[in-house]
């Protein structure tokens, strides 16, 4: 079997095992969404009764019935679930007017999250058996496959994530990539609010700019979508609030709203390696999602550091560097959850495979020299 067809067999088993979830889960897919019934909860939730509430709404409805109240409803943006930029939720909303059901987007973009990952793995190890092991892992990993199963943000915020990063290493080759590269970015701010975008974004700027061989006028022109995207997925704000003031009033109160969220210094790193963790609360609990695998991928991811400067150079030192600065953000900024590394993941695991890789050939050297034959005394 050549190395292609390797690889397409391995990429068909993961998809064949998805399949397999996804029918197993059809009901899911297959309920109606009922409208009246999610906002009922809404109305008897914390959200508009606050402490006197006796039901609450979870994430997964909240955006739900977001998603249809602005899209099929048009509604004001800023009236319900102000915390997270709207284009997430309007994409539910899609789902809900195409399927009658807010989860079947989610299939598309699990699919588009293995193509991109695969993707970054052809580019990075250049050896398409191995890079299949990525969306491979990726399938097999229940975080992941169980945001197949709600209407959350976590899912689309990493597809579009690793789009971005993926296209900015393949704008070596065809600057144009530049262009979708910036979209992409444009779209996952616009799903899912994160403040380490802005170093991460400066990360870029600087990489590019000491990699004289690289055409990046485009992608200096085309940052100009990030904030248009933004701005265009508000525009039902300014429908009910005609004023640019009262649009920066609003972000200002979201922001306010994520300095009040919980942060445990370091929470992930335990997250990572032990299983266990302190949930928003403050009550230590298992992570259901954890497995051995996780903190041996994140163990070979930072082991393929290398104290070169044509590393830091390099795409690989490029995709390191990123995923350092991103982790930087997890450790300080956040509480913690395991979901947070979800945009990054995938490209830990392609760092990971890296330093198998690596380690293979360093064994194969060491057993070619020991099998030498030994040349006798003349």
């Amino acid at each position: 079997m050549n190395p292609f067809s390797k690889a397409t067999a391995i990429l068909l088993g993961s998809i064949f095992w998805i399949v397999l979830l996804i029918y197993f889960g059809r009901s899911t897919f297959l309920r109606t969404f009922d409208y009246a019934y999610y906002g009922k909860i809404y109305s008897e939730s914390q959200y508009i009764l606050g402490p006197l509430s006796r039901r609450g709404i979870g994430d997964d409805g909240l955006y739900a019935y977001a998603g249809y109240y602005y899209l099929l409803k048009k509604g004001d943006i800023s009236s319900v679930n102000f915390e997270h930029p709207p284009l997430g939720k309007y994409l539910i909303g899609v789902s809900i007017a195409l399927f009658e059901n807010e989860r079947v987007i989610n299939i598309f973009y699990f699919g588009g999250l293995l193509i991109v990952t695969y993707e970054l793995g052809v580019i990075l190890l250049k050896n398409r058996i191995l890079a299949s092991f990525a969306p491979a892992i990726l399938s097999f990993d229940s975080l992941f496959t169980n945001q197949l199963f709600y209407s959350l943000l976590d899912l689309p915020f990493a597809l579009f994530f690793v789009l971005a990063v993926v296209t900015v290493l393949k704008g070596q080759e065809n600057r144009s990539w530049f262009l979708v590269s910036n979209i992409a970015w444009g779209v996952a701010f616009s799903i899912r609010f994160f403040p380490s975008f802005v170093p991460i974004y400066c990360y870029i700027l600087f990489w590019l700019y000491f990699n004289k061989s690289i055409q990046k006028k485009i992608f200096y022109q085309s940052a100009v979508f990030i904030p248009g995207i933004y701005l265009l997925t508000h525009i039902a704000f300014f429908f009910y609030h005609p004023s640019f003031f009262e649009f920066m009033k609003h972000k200002i109160w979201m922001l306010s709203w994520f300095t009040g969220t919980t942060i445990y210094f370091g929470n992930i790193w335990r997250n990572i390696f032990t299983g266990f963790y302190f949930d928003p609360s403050g009550v230590f609990v298992a992570n259901t999602h954890w497995n051995i695998i996780l903190p041996v991928i994140f163990v070979l991811a930072l082991a393929s550091f290398k104290f070169q400067l044509t590393f830091w150079q390099s795409k690989k030192g490029f995709v390191y560097g990123l995923c350092l600065l991103y982790l930087l953000y997890v450790t300080f900024l956040t509480n913690g959850l395991q979901k947070f590394i979800m945009p990054v993941y995938p490209l830990i695991i392609v760092l990971a495979l890296g330093t198998v890789e690596d380690l293979h050939s360093i064994i194969r050297r060491c057993r070619k020299v020991k099998f030498l034959p030994s040349r006798g005394k003349s």
